[in-house]
């Protein structure tokens, strides 16, 4: 039987990947840096990976064959994996962010550019994904990368959904982006990127040296909204505005015109088997817990304004 080690096991993408894990016969062990957290499912071991001797011990105890790592962007951190990890595959969960500007065209995992010199001392979360992979792909570390872009879900703790369905549910205008709003948009629901996850760490599938993009198809900001109107019932009101003009907290999965038009899954699908779940399945999940949590996106105390720049405001 395959054992397997999940750092963020327990957090919002890794307790689907831990689910799909057990589901298909994995041992799987979940670990963080906390003790272990209530309602974990599975067994949880706790350990501060920035502490190098930390990481080697957990690693020495659970002896796992694969790794799967949802909480790393450090470049440090994944040094330490490089020099301590000898199991059969570590799974890097990276970020579609990684990728350079494209003009609009959906990105391939080719695209991406690795880094020359070495990572400097103060990183961004961008920035450090992209050395992540970048230290990888030179190491003799056998690995597999995976690209998730924008991700939502039931418990989703950047509440960038909850963003969409406030403003569709209030019934005033929805600011969105003209330039890009039909256009195929970069996200993914946590079930399918665990999905995702889960097939990478199948040691019998040839994914070593290859990274991934996985997510929805073909799904556009607009296709978002108006699912969203039809699971609540109520009419999708939107008002297109220049790019610039938007700010993140009013339209957080807003994509800047030169950025890739969402993500080619054709390679996960092929040799992984990934098959991304319909929309109106995820938003189903994802409104049910809305509706009982009532969470507020932090950019909705701003909406008078919105309203205002949309021509609908109070007068």
């Amino acid at each position: 039987m395959t054992r397997a080690l999940v750092i963020g096991g327990a957090g919002f993408i890794g307790t689907a990947a831990c689910k799909e894990l057990m589901r298909r016969g994995v041992e799987t062990i979940a670990a963080g840096r906390t003790e272990r957290p209530y309602g974990t499912f599975t067994s949880y071991v706790a350990f501060d990976r920035t502490d190098e001797a930390q990481l080697k011990r957990a690693l020495e105890t659970t002896e796992p064959d694969v790794v799967l790592d949802l909480a790393c962007w450090e470049p440090s951190e994944v040094e330490a994996v490089i020099r301590n990890f000898k199991g059969e595959r570590y799974v890097f969960v990276s970020a579609g962010i990684v990728y350079p500007d494209l003009d609009g065209r959906p990105a391939r995992e080719d695209d991406f550019v690795p880094l020359d010199g070495d990572p400097p001392a103060e990183i961004d979360y961008q920035q450090g994904k992209r050395w992540c992979e970048t230290l990888l792909m030179g190491s003799a570390l056998q690995w597999t990368v995976v690209r998730p872009p924008a991700v939502f879900g039931p418990a989703d703790r950047t509440l960038r959904i909850a963003a969409y369905i406030q403003r569709v549910a209030d019934g005033g205008p929805l600011l969105v982006p003209e330039e890009t709003y039909e256009r195929q948009l970069g996200l993914a629901w946590n079930k399918d990127i665990g999905y995702a996850c889960a097939l990478a760490c199948d040691v019998r599938k040839d994914a070593r040296g290859k990274a991934y993009n996985a997510g929805f198809e073909g799904v556009s900001l607009r296709d978002l909204v108006e699912g969203i109107a039809r699971a609540l019932g109520v009419e999708a009101r939107v008002h297109q505005v220049p790019f610039k003009e938007l700010s993140e907290d009013s339209c957080p999965y807003a994509s800047a015109p030169e950025r890739p038009g969402g993500y080619v899954i054709d390679r996960a699908r092929t040799e992984l088997g990934f098959e991304p779940s319909a929309l109106e399945d995820a938003l189903a999940e994802t409104l049910a817990w809305y509706r009982v949590a009532r969470p507020s996106h932090p950019g909705y105390a701003n909406r008078a304004a919105e309203l205002e720049l949309s021509g609908a405001g109070a007068g």
